[in-house]
């Protein structure tokens, strides 16, 4: 049996509660110092990077990383199983939103030159890669990370072994980053992964995201290899639940995750549309720019003529060699 050797946790303890963790630490100087030099290169390109995904990137991805690894729910961990739980929904819901909203893949692309930019999307259109971040794959890779970490023993292992405890933060991170990095980008997916699927498959993806909290909140027996069973405490709620409020916080913040999630892909979906309107009304000035340039101004025109049989092009020559762009004659 492990004494826990913490004081209770209250409101003020929530706040103030933080422990440094160098591997986390520097996993996100890392980052950060990676992203702002892909911005600088991307500059040298001419290419203007949102401030917008700057602060997406920074803030809520590698600023959460922060919070579930040195907060009070990482101190908490040790001996509470519902902050463990917050921990593994943020890291594998949240932070991955966040990140993908930095778009570091797009950022990547702008940063190189045409040689390198080819190169790099050749990687990203590897077997491997388009295997796991399909998206019938990466949804059900989250959720079997999940049920891996709560009833196996992985998580014990995590709590007694410091190196297991980054390997399984890192598994968290890399596991969502493989589903909201692709749904939120164009690089990855493939081309008939269109916004409405996109929406759809993040519909989808909610509901399965409810099943792990589910099974933790109405589970009989212990669960993380029966780890918070050996950690002697005498305050806070029962093992049980603890156990229930945990799964009932993994599916609170799963859900409500989802919510955002999917609002963000449908406004994407809608500057998509307006985007390709743009494309088709400059498509038809142009077209009706050069009908006007090969038209003889002394020949008047045939009221209701469409483009397409007036506009030198294959369409012109069918409607020309069919006869479609006979005017009609006039009843006598």
């Amino acid at each position: 049996m492990t004494t826990s050797g913490l004081a209770p946790l209250t409101a003020a303890r929530f706040f103030s509660s933080w422990h440094f963790d160098p591997w986390a630490a520097g996993f996100v100087v890392v980052a950060m110092v990676g992203y702002l030099a892909g911005i600088r290169l991307a500059a040298r390109r001419e290419v203007s990077w949102p401030l917008s995904r700057s602060v997406a990137f920074g803030g809520l991805g590698l600023g959460l990383i922060v919070v579930c690894t040195m907060s009070s729910l990482a101190v908490y961990s040790r001996v509470l199983m519902w902050p463990m739980a917050v921990r593994v929904t943020l890291l594998m819901a949240v932070v991955p939103i966040g990140l993908g909203l930095g778009d570091p893949i797009g950022l990547v692309t702008a940063s190189l030159n045409p040689a390198g930019a080819a190169r790099w999307q050749g990687m990203l259109r590897a077997p491997v890669v388009r295997l796991l971040t399909f998206p019938a794959v990466a949804p059900l890779l989250a959720l079997a990370t999940q049920f891996l970490v709560f009833f196996t023993g992985y998580l014990g292992a995590a709590q007694h072994h410091g190196w297991v405890m980054q390997l399984l933060q890192l598994q968290l991170v890399v596991t969502g980053c493989l589903f909201a990095l692709p749904l939120l980008g164009v690089e990855v997916l493939p081309l008939w992964c269109t916004q409405p699927i996109r929406m759809a498959v993040a519909g989808v993806d909610g509901l399965l995201d409810a099943v792990p909290g589910i099974a933790v909140m109405t589970s009989g027996s212990l669960i993380g290899g029966g780890y918070y069973g050996t950690v002697s405490r005498s305050w806070g709620p029962t093992r049980h639940w603890d156990q229930t409020i945990g799964g009932g916080l993994m599916l609170t913040v799963a859900e409500v995750v989802a919510v955002p999630f999917i609002a963000i892909l449908f406004r994407a979906w809608i500057k998509e549309d307006a985007w390709h309107a743009r494309e088709v009304d400059h498509a038809l000035d142009v077209a009706e720019a050069r009908r006007v340039a090969l038209t003889d101004p002394a020949v008047e025109p045939v009221a209701g003529r469409p483009w397409w049989e007036v506009d030198p092009g294959p369409l012109s020559d069918r409607a020309t060699r069919y006869g479609w762009d006979k005017p009609a004659q006039p009843d006598e």
